[in-house]
């Protein structure tokens, strides 16, 4: 595998920087990179960021008042042009909003922030596109960006375009330069878990999400090999794409039981060509829609209930299985693999599991069946451990398009940049680095205060920069990476407060101090 390395800085709030920390000296990086507070509001909550391929434009949900602002910057205050103009200079509010609607209350809306100057919106803006005046803060939510910030996709239980009187939950879409929404899906029942957790393709051709409604009705839904009907009376969960272009819905999976569990989190390669997602369901006999499914080293898929990663191929029609684990302890419910993520052209896939007895049994430490960061590289066939630790966490790790950077949440302890075992984010690079014995990942990080003397080794390669928050920071369910993997959005209340979108440029020194250069 090729291994994750290359340090950057470490987030230190209070100073509101990132500093950095390596297991080996690398003066030729920059050591200290600006952490940047992107929303300005009163009280509420502002969260699940997601940013496009350059780091300029973020889509994110806010109950908060964007009109009404803060006159006093808080902490971290955002300089938008890089010259000392931090967005509290000008009148308040800042960032401006050029639409903003005077609302504080329960529900989520989506906003969209540009970093510079796009049509007739000023630097550091913020457009509202939503404007739901019921639903509570699940309103509108799990948005997604494409790679030019010209498509926005979520899932929604409001009636934004006249089509879902029944308020149950569905995919919409939005060309952001037109101003225009389009509902995807069009279905009744099945509440808030009918039709969710949509994400986008480069140029916002192509839209994955998942499904418990049967769409065999539907005139323009079909089977990935075109002729085959949509067919899923037992309303278990499945996984869709839909073709923006055709204006066709696919049905990639089709399966029976595990209700809303079968089929959770589909993504899709920015070019729109591979979709990963977890299941609990088996591939393994006669599979309709014209394809067929292989584990990742060419045997027969098979599942036993437990969570699987799947990776499905639109162009070959090949489904990989990419996890085969057993379903037994450490490894024996709806979530032991999850929350996969994938990369450009399905290059690369992460991943964090509670599987490491199974997928790392020579490499794994006590193997306590704590969730672990995976990493797929899916030419060589191979699956890398990336963090190794006993207890605790490592989740939710989101990958950059090109491949190159993956960020996760933690509370272990890696290249001693978290001795106490607070919550932070780590950012680690791909490089390519031979394995050596003792280690079992090419970018392998060790848990430095439960693995001394266990045989098991930091990579001498593996390097990563750390974001932490000291005492507040919560929810990093939602994290946003750039395409281009030199940006990170994250929510935080540290020291503002209420609930507030951050942005970190691993590339941005803080001038004045010691070690920028």
């Amino acid at each position: 595998m090729s291994s994750l390395a290359r340090p950057f800085p470490l987030l230190s709030l209070g100073a509101a920087v990132l500093s950095l920390v390596a297991a080996a000296p690398a003066a030729a990086y920059v050591p200290i990179a600006t952490a940047d507070q992107v929303t300005n509001t009163k009280n509420g909550r502002n969260e699940m960021a997601a940013l496009d391929k350059k780091g300029q434009t973020m889509v994110f949900v806010s109950n908060s008042d964007h009109v009404a602002g803060v006159i006093t910057p808080a902490t971290g205050a955002f300089d938008y042009d890089d010259a000392g103009n931090a967005y509290a200079v000008g009148p308040a509010p800042n960032p401006t909003c050029i639409n903003c609607t005077a609302v504080d209350d329960s529900v989520g809306n989506l906003y969209l922030w540009r970093f510079k100057k796009k049509n007739d919106q000023p630097n550091n803006s913020i457009r509202q596109l939503t404007f739901s005046t019921s639903g509570g803060f699940d309103a509108n939510e799990e948005p997604d960006i494409d790679s030019k910030a010209g498509w926005v996709v979520w899932n929604s239980t409001e009636d934004h375009v006249g089509t879902n009187a029944d308020g149950n939950s569905e995919i919409f879409m939005m060309d952001v330069d037109a101003n225009q929404i389009t509902q995807i899906t069009n279905t009744t029942g099945g509440g808030g878990n009918a039709n969710r957790t949509a994400s986008v393709s480069d140029k916002g051709r192509y839209v994955s999400f998942s499904s418990s409604r049967d769409f065999q009705a539907a005139g323009n839904c079909k089977r990935p090999d075109g002729f085959t009907n949509c067919f899923n009376p037992d309303e278990n969960s499945e996984v869709m794409v839909y073709d923006r272009e055709a204006g066709m819905l696919i049905q990639i999976t089709d399966t029976t039981g595990d209700g809303n569990d079968a089929q959770t989190y589909p993504r899709i390669s920015s070019d729109g060509n591979y979709v990963t997602f977890k299941s609990t369901r088996s591939f393994g006999g006669p599979l309709t829609g014209g394809f067929t499914c292989a584990t990742l080293d060419g045997g027969v898929c098979a599942n036993d209930s437990n969570a699987e990663i799947m990776m499905f191929d639109r162009e070959a029609l090949d489904l990989t299985q990419i996890t085969n684990t057993i379903d037994q302890a450490k490894c024996n419910d709806k979530t032991s693999s999850d929350r996969p993520e994938i990369s450009k052209k399905g290059k690369f896939i992460v991943f964090h599991s509670e599987c490491e007895d199974q997928l790392n049994a020579s490499g794994c430490g006590a193997c306590d069946g704590n969730d672990e960061i995976f990493f797929v590289e899916l030419k060589k066939r191979e699956i890398s451990q990336v963090t190794i630790s006993d207890g605790g966490y490592n989740r939710v790790p989101r990958i950059s398009s090109s491949g190159r950077y993956i960020v996760f949440d933690t509370n272990r302890d890696y290249l001693n940049l978290n001795a106490p075992r607070n919550e932070k984010l780590y950012i680690v690079k791909r490089s390519s680095t031979k394995v050596r014995p003792g280690i079992t990942g090419k970018m392998q990080l060790e848990d430095d205060s439960t693995l001394t003397g266990s045989g098991i080794l930091q990579n001498p390669k593996s390097q990563a920069t750390t974001i932490h928050f000291d005492g507040g920071f919560p929810a990093a369910e939602r994290i946003g990476i750039s395409g281009n993997g030199r940006y990170v959005a994250f929510e935080s209340s540290k020291n503002v407060g209420n609930q507030e979108i951050w942005r970190v440029d691993r590339n941005k020194c803080t001038h004045g101090l010691p070690d920028c250069q």
